[in-house]
Order: C-alpha cells, then sequence, then structure tokens
C-alpha cells in the first residue's frame, strides 16, 4: 500500500507532505505526492506554449510534486511524485479511489460556516468523494 498526499504549489503543503511521510515510515508504505495543476495553469502555459499538452502539463506537475518533497524531506527514495491537470478535487478523488491508499493526506484552510457555504473547498469535497481514511491537516 502507499500514502497519497495531494500538494499545491504553496508554503501549505511542505506540513502535508511532512505528515504523509511519517504516516509512510510508521506503516513502511511509499509515499506517493500529487499535484494538480489546473485548467486554468494549463490554458495559461498552453497560450504561450504552442506544444504544450496535457502530458507535458502532468510532467510539470509531476516535477512539482518532486519539487516540494524535496524541498520538505531528508529522504526521498520512497517517494513517487505525481501530476495530473484537470480540477483539483476530481482529480485527486480519482487518484485516491483509483490507487486504494492506506491513507490520503491533504491540507486545509480554516474557514467560517459562511464561507465554506458559499465558497465550497477542494477538502470539503474529496472528503465527500474518497473512502480511502483521510488525515487533514489544518492551517489558518
Amino acid at each position: 500500500m502507499a500514502i497519497l498526499c495531494a500538494v499545491d504549489d504553496d508554503e501549505f503543503s511542505e506540513p502535508v507532505v511532512s505528515t504523509a511521510s511519517d504516516l509512510a515510515d510508521a506503516f513502511d508504505d511509499d509515499l506517493v505526492v500529487l499535484h494538480v495543476m489546473t485548467e486554468d495553469q494549463f490554458e495559461t502555459r498552453s497560450s504561450s506554449q504552442p506544444e504544450y499538452y496535457v502530458d507535458e502539463g502532468a510532467n510539470d506537475a509531476a516535477n512539482t510534486a518532486e519539487t516540494i518533497a524535496k524541498r520538505t524531506l531528508e529522504e526521498t527514495s520512497r517517494v513517487v511524485a505525481k501530476g495530473r491537470v484537470g480540477a483539483p478535487a476530481e482529480e485527486i478523488s480519482e487518484a485516491a479511489n483509483r490507487s486504494d491508499p492506506r491513507f490520503l493526506v491533504l491540507g486545509g484552510r480554516k474557514r467560517s460556516p459562511v464561507g465554506k457555504a458559499l465558497f465550497g473547498s477542494i477538502t470539503q469535497s474529496v472528503l465527500l468523494e474518497v473512502d480511502a481514511p483521510t488525515v487533514t491537516v489544518m492551517h489558518d
């Protein structure tokens, strides 16, 4: 089995990777770090690079995941970096449901009840769609 964590390209991803790594160590599992390039990010890149295709976007997303893992962890030999292009909640949910990880580790932001109702949340959407046990690392 593996521990799957989903990361964004921000400073709040490091605690997510660190927590996921601790779980991977505790269960002697591999750590899969997933980054999803949004459709808007992909379209921005593809409009400036005519030969930029979804496969390149997924490779760039995987490179982002690998960079975050290397920035966070001292040892990355058991880390598998993966990248996808699309809607983050859908792509994370699909990856988790397809790979059946021991745990899924996500980052979350503390928000007011009104904020949750008005704006939705990637984390909330994933929690509703994934059957795997999920650990949410909260930040302000």
